[in-house]
């Protein structure tokens, strides 16, 4: 019986890509505030640097990435938290993108049939805390039940630690969980290994010719009514409300 539905964010719930991602306006400023000594210019681009870099393999060691910045700044890396370096470094989703239509639906419809949602994702410069803003902004905080992000879990997907990680936030057996993401690689595959359902999401890109998933979906409503329909067959009752 389906108790879990894990969803994967960038291209799947948002664009891949955010829409005026090189606005560094409050990221300078919030740079300049946090390491006043140093040109916030240059501590940017130190910054993303080391982040973007140590987002790409599968280990994802954040506070490493950020003590390796700091010391090439010229400061003690135990003066200041990587956390606030994080903080500082993302830019708040609500204003660079928007929610793929059909998001809040989907996640009410998830609510509605009982089901605990897990985000899961990989990220950059966004760990679970910076998440739970941005899903505040965009007023859907209240239909998430748990964050899991490759920056606080230490590693990305596919890495078996973050599904992992997900289960355990799910509070189920992998077989009883939906995966929901827009990559063979990192989502449908790892998660169809474990035995979970998969929905492999296809909206800011081109259909995929071939894929493990159990379903392809174009939009959020396709997912939502797959989802739906899956719980009805294993005797779940929908009840929907009027939120």
């Amino acid at each position: 019986m389906l108790s879990a539905v894990l969803l994967d964010v960038g291209g799947t719930l948002w664009p891949e890509r955010m829409a005026a991602a090189d606005r560094d306006d409050g990221r300078l400023a919030r740079l300049q505030l946090l390491l006043p000594s140093v040109d916030p210019h240059r501590a940017l681009e130190v910054l993303k640097c080391h982040m973007q870099r140590a987002s790409e393999p599968l280990e994802h060691d954040v506070a490493g990435a950020v003590r390796l910045a700091l010391v090439e700044l010229g400061l003690d890396p135990d003066c200041v938290a990587s956390w606030a370096v994080v903080r500082a470094m993302c830019e708040p989703a609500v204003s660079l993108i928007q929610l793929f239509p059909g998001t809040r639906e989907l996640l009410l419809t998830v609510r509605d049939l009982a089901l605990r949602c897990v985000v899961l994702s990989n990220t950059t410069f966004r760990g679970a805390a910076e998440y739970w803003l941005d899903f505040q902004d965009f007023n859907v905080a209240d239909l998430i039940d748990q964050v899991i992000t490759s920056m606080d879990v230490g590693y990305r997907k596919p890495h078996p630690q973050m599904f992992a990680a997900a289960i355990a936030a799910a509070g189920c057996a992998p077989g009883a969980c939906v995966m929901v993401g827009n990559s063979e690689m990192n989502d449908i595959r790892p998660a169809a290994s474990l035995g979970m359902r998969t929905i492999r999401v296809a909206i800011d890109e081109t259909r995929p010719e071939a894929t493990l998933a159990d379903l392809v979906a174009t939009r959020l409503d396709e997912v939502a009514s797959a989802i739906r329909l899956w719980c009805e067959a294993d005797g779940v009752v929908f009840s929907p409300t009027l939120s």
